[in-house]
């Protein structure tokens, strides 16, 4: 799984996620957490999730739950929602 790949099935759960946001189930991928957390960093940097829910120290990420979108955030989610 590419990283693009990564981030359609990351951006597509939170879009389809209850209004509160996800828990730690959006962590669940065959990647592993800490890829998935890499992941929502990547998308906290370009401001596509609300907040700054993930945080690393040593190398070592800490993600605060629940997750929510953006609207920017929403808007990307349905992008790659409408190129597949």
């Amino acid at each position: 799984m590419s990283n693009d790949e990564l981030e359609r099935e990351v951006l597509t759960r939170l879009l389809h996620a209850h209004p509160e946001g996800l828990g730690k189930e959006v962590l669940d991928n065959y990647r592993g957490e800490k890829a998935v957390a890499g992941m929502l960093k990547t998308l906290q940097e370009r401001k596509l999730i609300q907040g700054n829910p993930v945080t690393v120290q040593e190398h070592e990420p800490s993600v605060e739950f629940p997750i929510r979108l953006t609207s920017a955030g929403v808007e990307a989610a349905r992008q790659l929602e409408a190129k597949r």
